[in-house]
This record gives C-alpha cells, structure tokens and sequence, in this order.
C-alpha cells in the first residue's frame, strides 16, 4: 500500500520509509486527511501528532476495527469503569469533532454514548484547530513516560523539575500538571499536552524507547518547529533502524538551543 494524495486529501496506509519533513511540509499543505490507524506504530502516532498540531481533520480507514466503550450508562450517568484512554478512542473523538456531517440533522449516526458526549461539546463550540506556537520565555515542555514510568524515572523527572524551578524557569511535566482523567479517551490529554508545548520556549526529554506517548507528543514538538534537548543521552543506545531514534537524533530545529549554550 502507498500514501496518496488524492482531491485535497492527504491519504496514510502505512507508515514506512517515511521522511519527517517531508510529511510536515505535505500536512501543512492539507485540511483532511485519511489515516490507516496503528496505535502501537509509533510512525503512525508521529504523523498523528503533526496532524494535530496543525489542526488536520481526520477520517480513520479502519474504524470498524476500533473498540469504542459506551461510558454512558442507559440511567444517563456516565461509568468512570468504562472509560480508557487510548489513541485509538482518542482518534476517534478526533474524527467526530472534524467530520462536518456529524451529527447528522436526525442524529443517527450517534450511536453510542461517546457520540452523545462529542455532540454536546461539539454544540458548545469545540473545532479541530492548528495549536499556534507562542513561546514564553524560560518555559519548558518535558516529554516523559507517564502510565508506564517506573519510580525511578518519576523519582528523576520530579527532581529535575524542583531543580529547574530553582532555575527561575517555569516546567510543563505532564505526569504533574496534565490532568490525566478524560471522558473523550486522551483527546483532552493531547490537547492540553499541545498547547503547553506550543506555549513553551523549548522541549527536553526524558527518552524511553517503549513509551508509545512519546512518539506522539515528539509529532507535535516537530510540527510547531520547537528545540529539543535529550536529558539522559548517556544512558540511550541510539539504533539505527529505530524510526524514533533517528528522528531524536537528527532532530532540526536545535539552533536556539545552540546558540543559548554558547552564551553561557
């Protein structure tokens, strides 16, 4: 299967071979994309977190796939048990908020309670929007493992913050200031994760290869053109067939940080 661009669309089946900028040139030149979803294909996740960021509209190719919970319960509540986070359900809430026809003027296609949630907060407003990169002076996003970090990362990451503020510099950590409990299945996550990034000066982080988290809020870094400092480089062993690695490694917008450390 190859990527196409077809009638304004820019079209992902699969998620190899791909080149970053190349990609980022090609979404910032689009509205709509359809994408064959690969939640633990951290390419995919990459190319969905420039989508993001850029505000692209999505259609999933492979929704039928996609295990969406009611969390509305038929008393109308709604069940705290039902409700995960993924980047498939958070994709999907993605595409509902997008998708110009839902909901239909005879509501039939929301189907299940998720739907009914995305159609009250898309009747209040909510769009898919670009995330507008404007950077506050000394504040940092920190890109870290979250629902896998073992303590002795979070020990490192929590450290880390306290010496930073010591620093005299504000620190987005999203295992601390990223309110982790969302009905919509991560989209409220990534969203407040973005405009913290956007708002931010620059990017560390703290890089472990099986967060699938990372891959996604890296997109979104790269898309908004942010510096990216790696904080435990001695500890990584960079592989060279490893799309993240080499993505980390090659990364292009360092300039600003360059520069910052030769004037120290």
């Amino acid at each position: 299967m190859e990527n196409k661009n077809v009638m304004g669309e820019l079209i992902y089946l699969n998620y190899d071979n791909l080149d970053p900028e190349e990609e980022l040139a090609d979404i910032e030149s689009y509205e709509k994309a359809k994408v064959y979803l690969e939640p633990r294909n951290k390419m995919c996740l990459f190319i969905l977190g420039m989508l993001f960021a850029n505000g692209v509209k999505i259609k999933i190719l492979n929704e039928e796939e996609l295990n969406v919970p009611d969390v509305i319960l038929s008393d109308g509540s709604i069940s705290l048990n039902k409700v995960s986070k993924s980047f498939s359900i958070m994709s999907y809430v993605w595409s509902r908020i997008g998708d110009k026809d839902f909901p239909s003027p005879d509501f039939s296609n929301v189907k299940i309670g998720t739907d009914k949630l995305i159609e009250n907060v898309k009747r209040m407003g909510l769009r898919v929007e670009k995330i507008n990169s404007e950077p506050v002076d000394k504040k940092i996003f920190l890109i870290c493992p979250v629902r896998n970090a073992t303590p002795e990362q979070k020990k490192w990451m929590e450290d880390f913050v306290v010496e930073k503020y010591k620093e005299g510099y504000t620190i987005h950590a999203p295992h601390l200031h990223t309110v982790q409990t969302d009905l919509f299945g991560g989209y409220a996550i990534c969203k407040q994760n973005a405009e913290a990034l956007a708002s931010s000066e620059e990017v560390n982080i703290y890089y472990d290869k099986s967060s699938t988290g990372t891959a996604f809020d890296l997109g979104v870094a790269y898309a908004l053109h942010k510096p990216l400092i790696l904080l435990n480089e001695e500890d990584i062993v960079f592989d060279e067939n490893n799309v993240m690695d080499n993505i980390i490694e090659s990364w292009p917008f360092n300039e600003k940080v360059k520069t910052k450390e030769l004037c120290k």
